[in-house]
């Protein structure tokens, strides 16, 4: 569940302590007042003065508490209270003590004096500590890694402010909240903001106040990481648990949209039966080939071709023994998660089958150069002609994109560009589906290097690609399907092995300097 931190309703005083409420704070001319209370996700079970805590982060038992405290924790999994009227509750704040025990499970908002919500932070690690009102930095500029984004329409619309470094999430009520964050995206004094964002001095130290407890700002002390680039934080902090509290793994999130099928129909400018590829033969193959530990050891990125190109036959061998559909296991027509499962040669999660492979050949002995499409099911190659002159030169610029990921240093033959028809993934995984669509990436080519090496051909994974250019090329919506992988194949020049007669290692040189 996401939590949003919706306007709270307030329980009153005389029902958190038998207590007359006293004038709120704004009034008396002071600054926003905070509620407090339990995330909606958390479920207090009494039993007389314990009590039990399950919560998305796991469960806690907590004894001895007394039925006043009890009973006013049960009240805050349903209203708000006043940080104010909690710290005059007559039995030692015990109730204070418990929330600042288990802060992470605290919702904390800033409010006017009606109880109108201005901001609230919602805790969304382990790690998240109660905010406890510790003035505000005279000077503030916010983190680099911060971002501010809107929510989906059944959030009503609701914006965030968000941070791989932070353990909280800002949920922003109103408009002068975000002009006050855009102001501090420079350097500036509180007073400053605040005046830029149309808010008063309270407020503004206080909303100062809230954006340095909770981790959205560049302290000046130990500062943001120097080596992370925003984008590759957040996708490492948000794609594993521990560092957001969204709903991950295979939550199937989108129960209204109907799972992609298995295998994709004909495609863009494809037309016709498309060129049926020669299924390798199990013994010539298994006669031939080295042993595991040779190629292993043998394998290396190869940047180097022979005079005469690879071959039709041998990419055909190739794709069957890397990419080929091995079968499909048919949904269960009475499960409303079920989808067809797609196996193949190598592990994925949850056999999705989502990887596909487009060839941009060049140079192929038995193969006209353009752009083809390898039918997994049918171990087919399906052409798509370019449309015009703009496809053509998408396919140079991708050509010319391999060209440089390599170096400069060798012209391809054939360019195998691995796509990822993200809604097969995502249809059931929220959060980690475009790190498991990566990790597959890695496995085909992992499985890439060790059959070209053990057939003589020349591998070399690119470690980049032009996702627009890939996109125009092959027809494609980068949306929908897009270029997550490029491989070059080509033939390896005879007088570079392709097996292994020894390991290689520097044990003995570490062990002697070590």
């Amino acid at each position: 569940m996401t939590v949003t931190g919706r306007p709270p309703r307030l329980l009153p005083a005389e029902e958190l302590a038998g207590e007359p409420a006293e004038e709120p704070a704004e009034e008396q001319g002071g600054g926003p007042r905070t509620l407090l209370r339990l995330r909606p996700e958390v479920v207090v079970t009494a039993q007389g003065d314990d009590l039990e805590l399950t919560h998305p982060w796991g469960r806690q038992r907590v004894h001895a508490l007394g039925a006043a405290t009890v009973q006013r924790l049960e009240a805050l999994t349903r209203e708000s209270a006043d940080l104010a009227d909690l710290e005059r509750l007559g039995d030692g704040g015990r109730l204070l003590h418990l929330l600042r025990r288990f802060p992470y499970l605290v919702i904390t908002t800033l409010a006017d004096r009606f109880g109108e919500p201005i901001v609230t932070a919602v805790p969304i690690a382990r790690s998240a500590s109660l905010p406890d009102g510790a003035p505000a930095p005279e000077t503030l500029v916010l983190s680099r890694f911060a971002y501010l984004r809107r929510l989906p329409e059944d959030h009503e619309g609701a914006c965030v402010l968000e941070s791989p470094m932070a353990p909280f999430r800002l949920t922003l009520h109103r408009p002068s909240v975000g002009a006050f964050v855009a102001a501090v995206t420079a350097a500036r004094p509180v007073t400053e903001a605040s005046r830029l964002a149309g808010l008063d001095p309270a407020a503004g130290r206080s909303l100062a106040a809230l954006l340095a407890e909770t981790g959205l700002l560049d302290d000046g002390t130990a500062g943001d990481p120097p080596l992370w680039d925003f984008h590759d934080l957040l996708f490492h902090a948000r794609s594993r648990p521990g560092r957001h509290d969204y709903p991950t793994g295979g939550v199937y999130a989108h129960p209204e949209v109907a799972q992609l099928p298995a295998v994709p129909g004909a495609g863009a400018r494809e037309s016709g039966d498309g060129i049926d590829l020669p299924v390798p033969d199990w013994d010539e193959v298994i006669a031939r080939d080295p042993l595991l530990t040779e190629v292993l050891e043998g394998r290396s990125s190869v940047r180097d071709y022979a005079a005469a190109p690879v071959t039709l036959d041998q990419l055909a061998e190739l794709l069957y023994r890397v990419a080929r559909i091995r079968r499909i296991v048919p949904a269960d027509p009475e499960d409303p998660h079920g989808y067809d499962v797609v196996d193949r040669v190598y592990p994925a999660g949850g056999a999705t089958g989502e990887l596909e492979i487009y060839l941009s050949v060049v140079r192929c002995e038995g193969l006209v150069p353009g752009v083809y499409r390898y039918d997994a099911a049918a171990h087919r190659l399906r052409p798509r002609p370019f449309s015009g002159p703009a496809d053509e030169a998408a396919f140079r610029e991708l050509m010319t994109a391999a060209w440089r990921a390599t170096g400069c240093t060798v012209d391809p033959q054939v360019l195998l560009t691995v796509t990822s028809r993200f809604g097969r993934l995502s249809w059931k995984y929220s959060q980690i589906a475009y790190a498991l669509t990566l990790k597959h990436v890695g496995v085909v080519y992992q499985t890439l290097y060790l059959v070209a090496t053990a057939m003589g051909l020349a591998p070399c994974g690119l470690g980049s690609g032009d996702t627009d250019a890939a996109a125009r090329a092959l027809g494609l919506d980068w949306t929908a399907e897009s270029s997550v992988g490029e491989f070059l194949i080509g033939s390896r020049p005879a007088h570079l092995p392709r097996r292994a007669t020894r390991f290689a290692d520097i044990v003995g040189q570490a062990r002697s300097s070590g």
